[in-house]
């Protein structure tokens, strides 16, 4: 993972020298289907994904089914009043709004790919 992957490139100096900064400019580290940190928000509000949870575009019968990511972590949050999730997906950034699939044990849940900040994304709370 590098920092533009997680979606934290403003912090990566432009002018400076540092330890890792030739492996971010290598071709292979800006492929655009490179797997993105973005948020997740599963259709049922109740349902906490299971961290570990892979995801798929669609079911298929082809084996094996092709994953484009999975869950990181999830949780049940009261100021959203919801479930959510963060994800790792490949050209995450340039889906949301997407829909993906998380084939669990007894069910295959659905979830909208989103941001992966959900509250307080001006900063007014942090920084007021």
């Amino acid at each position: 993972m590098t920092p533009q992957d997680l979606g934290l490139d403003r912090l990566v100096s432009k002018r400076k020298d540092f330890i890792g900064r030739r492996s971010q400019a290598r071709t292979d580290a800006r492929r655009p289907d490179r797997k993105q940190l973005v948020g997740l928000l599963p259709e049922d509000p109740g349902l906490v994904l299971p961290e570990g949870a892979q995801l798929v575009e669609q079911l298929t019968r082809d084996y094996p089914v092709p994953m484009i990511g999975h869950v990181t972590s999830s949780y049940r949050s009261a100021t959203l009043g919801r479930s959510f999730a963060l994800a790792l997906v490949r050209g995450g950034r340039r889906r949301h709004g997407e829909t993906v699939l998380a084939p669990l044990e007894a069910t295959v849940a659905a979830a909208t790919i989103v941001d992966p900040v959900f509250y307080d994304r001006a900063g007014a709370r942090r920084d007021g």
